[in-house]
């Protein structure tokens, strides 16, 4: 009990109402009154564009973007292995600006993948998980609730790619599910949990339309939430001008480490809230344009006997499916699992890193909040370099991977395959 009350006290420090000795006290703890930053939590250098390129607030106006046409959607969809791939059709093609709805649901949640892994890297170059050498706060917390926003966001696009119940989500979900088959020892039982049998079928569709609908958008809407009031009781943005110094070091009381005084920190009403409406409308407007230039078709409808080939995944688990490929080696009588290797090992060994970082950096508190600190230079070259694996190996996967697997240039034509 010792153990989990010390951590359940860091999850939640900063709520003490029962401690408070007047009730405008008690008010003023209240979960959503700390969404916005107090006066002196919005400083120059947080407030620019410059710096936070408001990235945590672009995310949070895509995923409303996402309810709303999620929502609009349920009103028609039909989670049925007749039907859903028909109710998907008729939105598309028959009721007014059904099409629209679709087209801005679905380029709204690549746009959301896009912002969290950007959020994702500005906060890891600028070392923001650290909160510097501010007393009481947990920003390790919050960068593991960001990895976990991140995961939930793939979690969330690939169960809605799956719900058209077209080729392509067929298929992606088949791969998906024998990578979990994979998993040594529960694999096969753990795959007969998320299909609800032993094939993809009516069980497996209403299960990923419950896990899309009701489960992931909740636990988003619940780290979401919880990570804008951690920042909020971290004491704001990690920036330059938002780190106190000590006063033994020479500097004046309430003077930060770029020598801004308190009193020079800008106030949050009405710049601050200004500001965010207009990074909310120009979101909004931006995930408007692209819908409406750029249309993302429905395939063909499932067809369980005749695989696509290739059959690919997302484009945003393409890396992870050349991974499963590549790491599937025979030799001999062995075979190395690359469903196991490739598609749960090295991802895991990933999301591990990340989380541990804070615990391994040893920048100065001078170095929080600066882009691309000397002091980080090593883990920032590593990071960058496993980003643009991911990358390429997305690029490679999309546009060179042809029938059966093989490689094609892209500027090749792939054999007609029967």
């Amino acid at each position: 009990m010792g153990v989990w009350n010390r951590l359940s006290d860091k999850i939640v420090s900063g709520w003490d109402a029962a401690a408070s000795l007047q009730k405008s006290d008690a008010i003023d703890r209240i979960f959503w009154i700390h969404f916005i930053p107090t006066d002196n939590d919005v400083t120059r250098e947080s407030y620019s564009i410059r710096y936070s390129l408001y990235l945590g607030t672009i995310v949070a106006v895509i995923f409303t973007i996402l309810c709303a046409t999620g929502f609009m959607q349920m009103m028609r969809y039909v989670p049925s292995v007749e039907r859903a791939y028909w109710s998907v059709k008729d939105l598309q093609f028959i009721y007014p600006f059904g099409w629209f709805i679709r087209d801005l649901h679905r380029i709204s949640a690549y746009l959301m993948i896009v912002f969290v892994v950007l959020h994702l890297c500005r906060t890891f170059y600028t070392g923001a998980f650290k909160k510097g050498g501010r007393k009481k706060t947990n920003g390790w917390i919050n960068w593991m609730t960001g990895i976990l926003l991140l995961v939930l966001t793939l979690a969330m696009a690939f169960t809605g790619y799956v719900l058209p119940w077209d080729q392509v989500g067929f298929w992606g979900a088949t791969i998906g599910t024998n990578i979990i088959k994979s998993i040594p020892v529960i694999g096969d039982w753990l795959r007969y949990f998320v299909l609800g049998g032993n094939e993809l079928g009516q069980n497996f569709l209403i299960r990923i339309y419950a896990v899309h609908v009701l489960l992931l958008p909740l636990l988003t809407v619940l780290f979401i939430s919880y990570h804008f009031w951690r920042n909020r009781k971290d004491g704001g943005m990690a920036c330059e001008d938002n780190l106190p110094v000590d006063t033994a070091q020479g500097t004046e009381s309430g003077q930060t480490v770029s020598g801004l005084q308190k009193d020079e920190a800008l106030k949050r009403t009405p710049m601050f809230l200004k500001r965010l409406i207009w990074v909310s409308l120009a979101t909004t407007a931006f995930a408007i344009l692209l819908t409406l230039f750029v249309s993302l078709p429905l395939n063909a409808p499932a067809n369980p006997v005749m695989a696509e080939n290739p059959a690919k995944a997302p484009w945003f688990l393409l890396w992870l499916q050349e991974l499963v490929a590549s790491t599937t080696i025979s030799v001999g009588q062995y075979r190395i699992n690359g469903g196991f290797v490739g598609g749960m090992v090295i991802p895991g060994l990933l999301l591990t890193w990340l989380a541990l970082v804070p615990f391994f950096d040893n920048s100065p508190p001078e170095a929080t909040g600066v882009w691309f600190h000397r002091s980080r230079l090593r883990q920032n070259i590593l990071f960058t370099i496993i980003l643009l694996a991911i990358i390429c190996l997305i690029f490679f996967t999309y546009f060179c991977r042809g029938p059966n697997w093989v490689f094609f240039w892209p500027w090749e034509v792939w054999p007609e395959v029967h």
